[in-house]
């Protein structure tokens, strides 16, 4: 059974709700809802793997992921989470291996189209700047 489909306004509602996008535009948020493809993993799929490069930042709607490092777990990431962004900014490879640990459902923005909201929402520049600086002071 095919799960229901989030519409244009769920998903506007939703990424308001995400730390990375809360000052950003309803505007842009629109912009960038129209941009996502709903995505879903099955339990230990691999999202990303470590020195792959990336092609898409991920919102998880719903379920958990492990973000792995040399093996070992460096931390979880759930509902409301992003993860790729900071690999997002300079088109480098993935920093880490992220794997779901349960079903996860995800809202997937291709890299080019997240670069090119950020160079017309500033505020949001400024979010990812935050979530940047939260990263280097907790050592990631």
């Amino acid at each position: 059974m095919e799960e229901q489909r989030l519409s244009t306004v769920e998903k506007v509602l939703f990424l308001k709700s995400v730390g990375i996008f809360t000052h950003a535009a309803i505007e842009e948020l629109g912009r960038m809802a129209t941009l996502m493809q709903e995505v879903r993993f099955e339990t230990g799929e691999t999202i990303y793997r470590e020195g792959n490069p990336i092609d898409a930042i991920y919102v998880i709607v719903r379920g958990r992921v492990a973000v792995k490092s040399d093996g070992g777990v460096v931390r979880e990431a759930g509902e409301h989470d992003v993860v790729g962004a900071l690999a997002s900014l300079d088109l480098g490879v993935a920093l880490r291996t992220v794997s779901a640990l349960e079903p996860v459902h995800a809202l997937k923005l291709a890299i080019q189209d997240f670069q090119d909201l950020l160079a017309s929402d500033f505020n949001l520049v400024k979010a990812v700047f935050r979530v940047v600086a939260q990263h280097i002071r907790t050592g990631f």
